[in-house]
């Protein structure tokens, strides 16, 4: 099934206490985002799409060339507004959308068709990935009811004492029925600690209107491990090394 795939690349990344955007901090020579593009390079996915800033789409492009394709995120409102800018892109486009985040170089082409076959297969509004941890970072925490089932993904800066002791967390790595997906992007508020658009709180809108959606565990979390700051960057460098 064709299917295409966005990157989320327009954060300002302030955490890595640099100028460079974050997901051209190198490992091993490479910018981090060039792991990423490699990981969604599949037969299935016909079109990749960068979501970029004003600011950083320069750079990245003299990175990336013409492997992908560049969506502006003008003003900077969340990861839910992100998407939501690449609604003319995918206007005349029907099939799955992946949605990655742009500082995961450890993300395999065997996770990203794993995650595309079992949303095919079993028909999923949505479907995404997430990771179990020993000592969670500060990821959304995946909220499940007593039967095991997903009832929503909440914030780390948002999550009760209870709900940051979750060990399963949200990967940030998506795969939805592009249609629903941009009907729910407009339904959500951004009525949270940080005044923004959060991409995982379309969760909560399927699961009201009863899609069918489910959360995945990868096999080993340092597949979707992101990089958020230096110490990250040196402990994703000292993996790709050992």
């Amino acid at each position: 099934m064709k299917t295409r795939a966005l990157i989320l690349a327009a954060g300002k990344g302030k955490r890595m206490k640099s100028e460079k955007t974050k997901v051209l901090h190198e490992l091993n020579g490479r910018p981090i985002i060039e792991y990423v593009v490699e990981a969604l390079e599949i037969d299935e996915i016909e079109r990749i799409g960068v979501i970029v800033s004003e600011n950083n789409m320069d750079e990245i492009r003299e990175h990336l060339k013409d492997r992908v394709d560049y969506i502006v995120q003008t003003e900077q409102l969340g990861t839910a507004h992100a998407v939501l800018t690449a609604e003319n892109w995918l206007s005349n486009f029907e099939g799955p959308v992946i949605v990655v985040v742009g500082d995961a170089p450890f993300l395999q082409k065997k996770t990203v068709e794993d995650l595309l076959n079992k949303y095919i297969q079993n028909n999923y509004t949505c479907l995404l990935l997430s990771a179990v941890y020993k000592e969670p970072p500060a990821y959304g925490r995946i909220i499940r009811d007593n039967n095991g089932k997903l009832i929503r993904i909440v914030e780390e800066k948002d999550a009760t004492v209870q709900e940051k002791k979750i060990k399963e967390v949200s990967t940030s790595h998506y795969c939805f029925d592009k249609d629903k997906l941009f009907s729910a992007l407009k339904k959500i508020k951004n009525n949270n600690a940080q005044g923004e658009y959060y991409l995982p709180d379309v969760i909560e809108v399927f699961i009201y209107e009863g899609e069918k959606i489910e959360a995945i565990p990868v096999a080993d979390h340092w597949i979707t491990f992101g990089i958020n700051n230096p110490e990250d960057l040196k402990i994703a460098q000292k993996m790709m090394t050992d």
